[in-house]
């Protein structure tokens, strides 16, 4: 006999069913982790629904099917996510051009995102190999997550780093719709996928702000490190989010004016409509539109 919280069962080895033929054996594989992507980090921090939403949108679009219908909002609002922010203790900031040196390699480069800095001569490309070996994705399956940085670089060490690109400067607007710890969260979940894809954990990665509408006059780019400490923040920020079975809103007017769920009419806890956004003359849909794009 086989016990299970004190109640006896039959063994699955020796019982039989009523038809009298031995059961087979019905353990069930384990289910994966919900699928998650950087841009899926960097969206729950800003606010959960519009996550939820998007999620629901392109399993809409992916099977025809109508809009699965989302639960009923908890009364009490929410001014913040309940994801905590990312540690940026070991954080440094640089201006001007990214610092590529002579011996420096591009390995991987995202070949479906536009208007990347050329930081490489031809002959250190070599990010055909890795693409024609292992495709455009990279994927972590342990953690159910996947993504594909801009660019990831092979110092002269050996050392592997993540360069996200922004086309914005870092300074401007810098605590509305742009928000620097957007940008920390997406390079630590690359960070990961590296780590992952090529067995080799990275020990910083990188946001490099080109300021492309002011022509990198004011460029500048920030390193933060891929510890143990931001290693275990992503990891308990992935669980978080599987375990959030609310995901509220999180309405805001600098949010909710760019916001495509809010623009799609999908979203009634919206502080504002889309597009719209007091003290700007209601011109802020383009720009937040650009910025949320790129996050």
């Amino acid at each position: 006999m086989v016990y299970s919280a004190g109640v006896p069962s039959p063994s699955p080895i020796t019982s039989q069913n009523r038809s009298g033929v031995p059961p087979t054996n019905l353990a069930l594989a384990p289910v994966p982790p919900e699928h998650l992507t950087p841009h899926d980090l960097v969206t729950y921090f800003r606010c959960p629904r519009e996550m939820e939403l998007r999620h629901r949108q392109r399993e809409a679009w992916r099977t025809g099917h109508p809009l699965p219908a989302i639960g009923s909002v908890p009364p009490e609002a929410r001014t913040r996510s309940p994801l905590p922010p990312p540690p940026i203790g070991h954080l440094l900031t640089f201006q001007g051009r990214l610092d590529v040196f002579p011996t420096d390699v591009l390995i991987y480069e995202d070949p479906e995102e536009d208007g990347l800095p050329i930081l490489f001569p031809p002959e250190r490309n070599q990010t055909r190999a890795f693409l024609q070996r292992h495709g455009h994705t990279l994927v972590d399956p342990s953690w159910g997550l996947s993504g594909r940085p801009d660019l990831v670089i092979r110092r002269r060490d050996g050392s592997l780093v993540p360069v996200e690109y922004k086309e914005t400067h870092l300074w401007e607007r810098f605590h509305e719709v742009h928000g620097r710890l957007f940008d920390l969260i997406q390079v630590l979940a690359e960070c990961r996928l590296i780590e992952v894809t090529w067995g080799q954990r990275p020990r910083v990665g990188i946001v490099y702000y080109g300021d492309g509408p002011g022509g990198g006059e004011r460029e500048g780019w920030v390193e933060l490190a891929y510890g143990d400490e931001e290693r275990a923040w992503l990891e308990h920020a992935l669980l978080m989010i599987r375990q959030d079975r609310e995901r509220p809103p999180i309405p805001s007017e600098t949010h909710c004016s760019g916001c495509e769920m809010n623009r799609d009419h999908l979203c009634p806890q919206a502080a504002v409509p889309f597009g719209r956004h007091r003290g700007d003359g209601g011109d802020r849909a383009g720009r937040a539109q650009g910025y949320f794009g790129r996050a």
